[in-house]
C-alpha cells in the first residue's frame, strides 16, 4: 500500500469569522468590535501568477496575498480572515478538483488591535 504525502501547510495558522460591534448595555453606544472567529486553518503562502489568477479574481491589482489552506465548506467570501494582526477580506475562493484544498485570494482592510479594526487609509 503506498501512502501519498500530504503537502505540509506550515507557514502559520489563520482564523475566519466575523466583526460585530460591542456596545454599553445602558446607553448602546459603541464600546469596541469583537473578532468572533468561527475556525481556524493552517495555511502557506502562494506566489500570485498574473496570468492564471487573473481569471480567478476581476482585479489582481486588489489581491495582497493569496494563501493555501485545507479545504473548510463552512469558510465564505463574507468572512473576515485574522492573520497575523491584520485583518483581511476574502475577494474569491478557488477550492482544488478534490475539495481538499482551498486556495484564498485575500484584501487587506485594516490592522486588528485585540478590540478594534483599524481601517487602512488606502490600498497598498
Amino acid at each position: 500500500m503506498k501512502y501519498e504525502l500530504e503537502e505540509p501547510l506550515n507557514d502559520g495558522l489563520l482564523q475566519y469569522g466575523t466583526i460585530v460591534t460591542k456596545r454599553d448595555d445602558k446607553t448602546k453606544k459603541k464600546i469596541g468590535e469583537d473578532f468572533q472567529a468561527t475556525g481556524s486553518l493552517y495555511f502557506s503562502f502562494m506566489n500570485i501568477n498574473a496570468k492564471y489568477d487573473v481569471y480567478k479574481v476581476g482585479s489582481i491589482q486588489s489581491v495582497d496575498i493569496k494563501v493555501k489552506c485545507y479545504y473548510a465548506p463552512n469558510l465564505t467570501k463574507a468572512h473576515k480572515i485574522l492573520l497575523r494582526g491584520q485583518v483581511y477580506e476574502v475577494e474569491q475562493l478557488d477550492a482544488d478538483r478534490e475539495r481538499k484544498y482551498l486556495y484564498l485570494y485575500l484584501r487587506k482592510v485594516g490592522e486588528w488591535d485585540g478590540n478594534h479594526l483599524i481601517q487602512a487609509t488606502e490600498h497598498s
